[in-house]
C-alpha cells in the first residue's frame, strides 16, 4: 500500500496505526522540485507513506505533487492520509490520485473518523467530541466525484464502525475492482488489521540522554500539555515560519539524541534542518503518537511526533519519558 499524506505528523501517525498492526513503515519526506521518488527501490513488502509537506502550497501544486507520486508508484492499494479535521486540500488530493491512478478505483471510500481522539463522522460532518466541526459537509465537498465514480461517506462513531466499514469495502474489492481509500489513522489503522502482523517488531531506541521538545503547534491542547512536563524538560516554543527558528533550534536539535515534535510544520522543519529523508516507523507511545527512528546525513536519531491537537494534558509528559527510559 501506498499512504500520500499532506504533512509529516500526518503521515507518522498514520505510519504508526499500520505499525500497530506489524506492518514495517517507512514515510518518506517528499520535496517539491526534486522530481518523483524512486519507488522501484522501495521494498513492496513495507507500506510507503509519503509525506508531500503541501497543507499549506497553493491547490494546484499540492495536486500536482501528488499526481507525480501516484503516477510513479503503480501501487496496488492507495490510501489518501487527509486531515481528520479536514484542514488541507481535501478535493485537490483526491482528485490528483485520480488523475495517476493507472486504471479508475471501482469506489471512493471517504472516512476521516479518528475515534480514539475524538474524531466521528456523522452524515459527512466531522464531529470532535460529539460537537460538530463548522463548513461544508463531506457530501458537498465531494458531490462533484460521485458523477463519474461511487463515493461513499460513511458514518463512523467508533472503531467498530470503521473495521466494518474496510470489511465491506474490501470484501467488494474482490468482486468489482480497487478501493480508493480516504481518511485519517483511524481509517488506516483498521486497513492494517485485515493481515495478520507478518514482522518482528523494531528494537525500541536506546534510551534518550538529551531529548528536547520542538512545540511550534499553537493548539490550546498543545499549551496545556507543555504546562505538565517534568521540571528541566528541554523545550523551543517557536514558530517554525520564524525567521529566528533555525537560529535558535538549530544547536539544541543538532546536540539532541531525542527529539519530540509537536505540530506538523513543526516537526517538518526540525527533521529538514537535520537533512532527515526518511523516517522508520517502530510504533506508537500511545494512539496517533507513533515513535520512530530518523534517518538523515549525519546519523540516526529517535523521534515522537504529534499533531497539536492530540493528546491528553500528559501525553507529551509521556513521549519524553518514553524517549528517556532507563536501561
Amino acid at each position: 500500500m501506498l499512504v500520500i499524506a499532506d504533512d509529516l505528523t500526518g503521515a507518522a501517525d498514520s505510519a504508526g496505526a499500520f505499525a500497530s498492526g506489524g506492518h514495517r513503515c517507512v514515510v518518506v519526506l517528499h520535496h517539491a522540485g526534486t522530481g518523483a521518488l524512486a519507488f522501484a527501490d522501495l521494498d513492496p513488502d513495507v507500506i510507503t507513506i509519503v509525506d508531500t509537506d503541501s497543507r499549506a502550497m497553493r491547490p494546484v501544486d499540492a495536486c500536482r505533487v501528488t499526481t507525480e507520486i501516484v503516477r510513479c508508484a503503480h501501487a496496488p492499494e492507495l490510501l489518501i492520509k487527509i486531515d481528520s479535521t479536514l484542514r488541507g486540500h481535501v478535493l485537490a488530493t483526491v482528485e490528483a490520485a485520480l488523475a495517476g491512478m493507472d486504471e479508475p478505483p471501482a469506489r471512493i471510500v471517504v472516512c476521516p473518523a479518528f475515534p480514539s481522539h475524538g474524531r466521528s463522522l456523522v452524515a459527512g460532518r466531522v464531529h470532535i467530541d460529539g460537537s460538530a466541526i463548522d463548513g461544508v459537509t463531506l457530501h458537498e465537498l465531494l458531490a462533484d466525484l460521485a458523477d463519474s465514480i461511487p463515493v461513499m461517506i460513511p458514518d463512523a462513531l467508533d472503531d467498530h464502525d470503521l473495521a466494518r466499514i474496510v470489511a465491506t469495502a474490501t470484501t467488494s474489492n474482490k468482486t468489482s475492482g480497487p478501493t480508493l481509500w480516504v481518511g485519517s489513522a483511524g481509517l488506516a489503522r483498521q486497513l492494517g488489521a485485515r493481515t495478520p502482523a507478518v514482522w518482528p517488531a523494531l528494537p525500541l531506541p536506546a534510551p534518550a540522554r538529551r531529548v528536547v521538545v520542538v512545540a511550534g503547534s499553537q493548539h490550546d491542547r498543545t499549551a496545556e500539555q507543555l504546562t505538565q512536563l517534568d521540571p528541566g524538560t528541554e523545550t523551543i516554543l517557536l514558530d517554525p515560519r520564524s525567521a529566528a527558528f533555525r537560529d535558535v533550534a538549530h544547536e539544541a536539535i543538532h546536540a539532541a539524541d531525542g527529539l519530540v515534535l509537536t505540530g506538523g510544520a513543526t516537526a517538518r522543519a526540525v527533521l529538514d534542518a537535520l537533512h532527515v529523508d526518511t523516517l522508520h516507523i517502530g510504533g506508537e507511545v500511545e494512539p496517533g503518537v507513533p515513535w520512530s527512528t530518523a534517518v538523515g546525513r549525519h546519523g540516526t536519531i529517535a523521534v515522537v511526533t504529534k499533531a497539536g491537537g492530540f493528546g491528553d494534558t500528559l501525553t507529551l509528559q509521556r513521549a519524553v519519558r518514553f524517549l528517556r527510559r532507563p536501561e
